[in-house]
């Protein structure tokens, strides 16, 4: 009986490290900060309704009249997802086999790509980019 309490006494010590020693340091947020660029590149000529998100806040969504265009967010540490999606809008599509690229950078560094090529009717859908922090 004695060794079992032990053992208990033990896994919940271990547990509670554990728990402990990932959690993060919030006072000082702003040096965790992660700087997220989305780019959309391409030739396509309609509009692209695009949303992203950040699983904190919700999603954005915008009308992009023209490429390149791009958007660059400081998200706070507690931010451990993004994503970025959309399609042409109805009335305002572009020309067949047009493409678009579509990339997140992390800084420098590219977290995910996909690209999307207009089919018949000009119509474009663009993949959900999703990524997930470490």
């Amino acid at each position: 009986m004695n060794k079992i309490k032990t053992l208990k006494t033990i896994t919940f010590s271990l547990i509670l490290l554990i728990i402990t020693s990932c959690s993060k340091d919030d006072n000082n947020s702003s040096t965790n900060e992660k700087t997220i660029k989305y780019e959309i590149t391409g030739n396509y000529s309609g509009q692209l309704l695009v949303i992203y998100n950040d699983n904190v806040s919700g999603n954005t969504t915008v009308t992009v009249s023209s490429l390149p265009w791009s958007k660059t967010i400081n998200y706070p540490s507690n931010v451990l997802g993004i994503g970025i999606g959309g399609n042409g809008i109805v009335g305002k599509l572009g020309t067949a086999g047009q493409t678009v690229s579509v990339k997140i950078y992390n800084g420098t560094t590219v977290l995910k790509s996909g690209s999307a090529t207009a089919d018949a009717n000009g119509a474009i859908t663009l993949s959900t980019l999703a990524h997930v922090f470490q």
